[in-house]
């Protein structure tokens, strides 16, 4: 019993540290390598790599000798008739061999040269190239997921800290103006307006705090972090770097480009391998065969039987085997003419892609110096937005204004900010998309 009770307040100890943890602070490269380390989906692209190595081994061991053993045993039933002609004795008939025949032995074939097996090596080369194309597009698309994610709970956090602010000034104001109002100064409609305003402010921080714990949950699942694992975002930093480092371009070797590359190359080589299909092909074969004649099923098990009974012939043979293709009803033209078809629909797609591409390089320039352009706007507006709280709460405070005007410059304050965070959430998920046409993603983890 006493067991148990340890037992039990371990347990509690456990989960109180774990509910009392103060979350870390994970910088957006903290989250970047924790996602490529842990997604289920990246992972589950790089298991594709291993099957395609797995195709390459295949193929290659194609040109290794294939050995087998075989056996059989054969009941006669009605034994074959020979008939022939012997001199005075025309149409003379006999039966030969015996009821029962037993075989055993060792087969083996081995390529000498088959040009499609060689072929079918490059063509598992390239499909390793196509899958490892296709995990580099796959952790493309998770570092855009994470930065995303991570820029939109960074935002939401800077709003967080602003209302913070935003209840702290309002508590002092309402501090003030209640010994205001009992000494007589202002009117108590002015304390119930501070008091309103407070309220509103203490739900927007409620909201604003549960959706950062959703947004942060979110992230959580792209991670594949546990869920009780208590983690937060870093802050943004005090002034923002508008770089224009990432205009070099649109990269030639983004992921949706190579894949369509290499598949091209891969429709190349199905080609020459159906074309080497028409070719001849050698082989080295051998046989080593023992067989064994009985007139009696019983005879086998017999040790008694006469020694001609069951003897073993031996035969064995080695040789070169060639295989000419003649005609094969049009099959391999066929064929070829399916992957002239595939590959001129390959061209038109990859001259679309990249059409594509580069329409959204040129929109993706245009966007993020808009976006700098507003952040740097808003940031003005949010500037100056809040000297005009501080000097309107100061003529408040000595009584030169109301606070109705108090109240409406700290709303148009609120609403700057609001515009201000929201145009550098929208910068940075614009430079995110720049940084993947340039082929640039890499420096995010840097």
């Amino acid at each position: 019993m006493n067991k148990l009770k340890t037992l039990f307040f371990a347990a509690l100890v456990m989960v109180s540290l774990v509910t009392n943890a103060q979350p870390r602070e994970l910088s957006l490269k903290d989250c970047i390598e924790i996602g490529l380390e842990r997604n289920l989906g990246l992972r589950s692209k790089a298991e594709d790599v291993r099957l395609a190595d797995v195709t390459r081994s295949e193929n290659r061991n194609r040109l290794l000798p294939m050995i087998q053993a075989y056996g059989n045993l054969n009941d006669n039933l009605h034994r074959g008739t020979t008939v022939s002609e012997i001199v005075g004795v025309p149409n003379y008939s006999y039966v030969q061999g015996l009821q029962y025949v037993a075989q055993g032995g060792f087969q083996l074939q081995m390529p000498i040269y088959d040009q499609t097996i060689y072929e079918g090596m490059k063509i598992a080369d390239k499909m390793k190239e196509l899958s490892l194309a296709q995990l580099d597009k796959a952790r493309e698309d998770l570092i855009v997921q994470i930065a995303q994610r991570y820029y939109l709970a960074q935002t939401t956090r800077q709003q967080i800290a602003f209302i913070d602010d935003n209840i702290h000034s309002l508590e002092t104001l309402d501090t003030i103006t209640v010994a205001m109002r009992e000494n007589g100064v202002i009117l108590g409609v002015d304390v119930k307006r501070v008091q309103i305003n407070l309220s509103n402010l203490q739900v927007m921080r409620e909201n604003a705090q549960s959706a950062y714990e959703q947004q942060l949950n979110l992230l959580r699942y792209v991670l594949d972090m546990s869920p009780v694992e208590p983690f937060g975002v870093e802050p943004f930093k005090e002034e923002l770097e508008l770089s224009q480092d990432y205009w070099g371009g649109l990269s030639s070797s983004l992921p949706e480009l190579r894949a369509i590359d290499l598949n091209l190359q891969l429709q190349e080589r199905h080609r020459r391998q159906v074309k080497a299909s028409y070719l001849p092909t050698i082989s080295l074969v051998g046989n080593v065969t023992w067989t064994n004649f009985n007139d009696k099923f019983g005879n086998y098990f017999r040790s008694n039987t006469a020694e001609h009974m069951n003897r073993w012939y031996n035969n064995t043979m080695i040789g070169v085997q060639i295989s000419v293709p003649i005609y094969d009803r049009s099959i391999r033209h066929n064929n070829i003419r399916r992957i002239d078809i595939n590959t001129d629909k390959l061209r038109l797609a990859r001259e679309s892609t990249q059409n594509n591409l580069e329409t959204q390089y040129q929109n993706a320039i245009k966007n993020v110096n808009s976006c700098k352009r507003n952040v740097e706007s808003c940031k003005g507006n949010y500037r100056l937005a809040q000297d005009v709280y501080d000097v309107t709460a100061f003529q408040y405070r000595e009584g030169v204004t109301s606070m109705t005007a108090v109240l409406q410059d700290e709303m148009n304050m609120t609403n700057a900010h609001t515009a201000y965070v929201g145009a550098l959430y929208n910068y940075l998920v614009g430079r995110l998309t720049l940084l993947k046409l340039t082929g640039n993603l890499d420096s995010l983890t840097k």
